[in-house]
């Protein structure tokens, strides 16, 4: 315990924490109708063009209901995946764990976990708002506390968010920085800015496409108001059943997913390594120290 907070106090994890939260929010602002369209074909197994049509006949002010919990929730987990991913990782005992493949596997999963815990809820209301049979039942966020009565509704989907969360975060701190040292050595901040929205978007994309049939299954599950308690496993069979068996149906909106993982985690990596450069730098330790 000594050496944990050791580590967190000398390591100034603040920056991490603050500039996952903005790079979130920067993200969500950008890419929420890409995201409402992917949801539509997830949840309804549409083609692009029906889904579009779809959410286009609904009108603008339909278009970004639903967006102040993914705003919440993408912002704070986020900050969550950097700056616990920077605590667990610096906190770790060195004596025990000392090989940094080692560290960065705990490290990512711990902080998995950790954001699956807060953002169940908050993509639970989401996927319950974007949902079209319930725009007439469950008139806002706040709403969502008539209909959604206990913690076990709140946090159907966990296992899929789980295995999510802890899979992305893995390879995404494991191949960050083999990723960004392949690439050109940058001359300038606009080069810098380029390498690492490149960074982000190449993880982003492949682990995005990797694990979509998961966050199918998941959106699958959130879409009802029920005391079900089918099981992950349950729901994939139940979900394959409904699409006749055929895997193909699966990736149902993963073209459009892939090309918003490339824009959402460009954005995300990109911000995300400009704010640490701003906080870091010593005009501004300067005024907080």
């Amino acid at each position: 315990m000594a050496s944990w907070r050791q580590s967190a106090n000398t390591c100034h994890l603040w920056p991490s924490y603050t500039s996952g939260l903005i790079a979130g929010m920067v993200n969500v602002a950008s890419t929420f109708p890409i995201n409402k369209v992917i949801f539509r074909q997830q949840i309804n197994g549409l083609r692009f063009y029906d889904a579009v049509k779809q959410v286009h006949k609904e009108g603008l002010l339909m278009l970004y209901r639903g967006m102040a919990l993914p705003l919440c929730q993408k912002s704070v987990q986020v900050g969550l995946m950097y700056g616990l991913f920077e605590t667990f990782y610096k906190g770790l005992p060195t004596g025990i764990i000392a090989d940094h493949t080692c560290r960065t596997i705990v490290a990512a999963t711990l902080t998995g976990i950790s954001e699956a815990f807060v953002a169940t809820p908050f993509e639970r209301g989401q996927s319950l708002l974007q949902t079209p049979a319930f725009h007439g039942k469950i008139k806002n966020t706040l709403d969502l506390r008539h209909h959604l009565t206990s913690v076990r509704q709140w946090y159907r989907g966990l296992g899929a968010i789980l295995l999510r969360n802890c899979s992305t975060n893995c390879l995404f701190f494991l191949f960050r920085t083999p990723l960004r040292n392949a690439l050109p050595s940058p001359q300038s901040r606009k080069g810098q800015f380029a390498v690492d929205f490149t960074c982000g978007a190449c993880l982003g994309g492949a682990n995005s496409t990797l694990i979509y049939p998961v966050n199918v299954v998941k959106s699958y599950q959130q879409k009802q108001i029920s005391s079900s308690r089918e099981s992950f496993f349950s729901s994939c069979k139940t979900v394959l059943k409904e699409r006749n068996y055929k895997v193909r149906k699966l990736y149902y909106g993963v073209q459009l997913n892939f090309t918003r993982a490339l824009i959402s985690w460009g954005i995300i990596n990109a911000t995300y390594e400009t704010c640490m450069t701003v906080f870091n730098s010593q005009t501004i330790r300067k005024h907080l120290y």
